[in-house]
């Protein structure tokens, strides 16, 4: 038996290392995590980030069209030994739809 709070799975500890991040430059997330599947959610901007295992090895993935969008969907992704990227790309989007949603960025400064 896992203690509580301990990963499942592969996709579990790269989904908390990027929440930790993102907490780390002020972004809430909620992890998600079954059946070594994980999923990184920012709900404030409507974003969620897959931790899966592709062609190329672990990577994140997360869609760049805001939610109420119509039309086709585009998806992009960073291998997850670039975590520093990631979470920067990530980062950027999160900023762009903060400030299209509620008319300003006012999350919290990096500590």
């Amino acid at each position: 038996m896992k203690a509580a709070g301990t990963p499942l799975s592969a996709a579990g500890r790269l989904a908390r290392k990027l929440a930790a991040q993102l907490d780390d430059r002020g972004i809430d997330s909620q992890i998600s995590e079954c059946e070594g599947i994980a999923l990184v959610g920012i709900w404030s901007v409507g974003l969620a980030v897959w931790c899966e295992w592709g062609p190329q090895g672990w990577r994140f993935r997360w869609c760049v069209n805001e939610t109420t969008y119509r039309g086709t969907w585009r998806y992009t992704s960073c291998p997850a030994s670039a975590v520093e990227t990631a979470t920067a790309r990530i980062v950027r989007l999160h900023d762009e739809r903060y400030e299209r949603m509620h008319g300003a960025n006012t999350r919290q400064a990096p500590r």
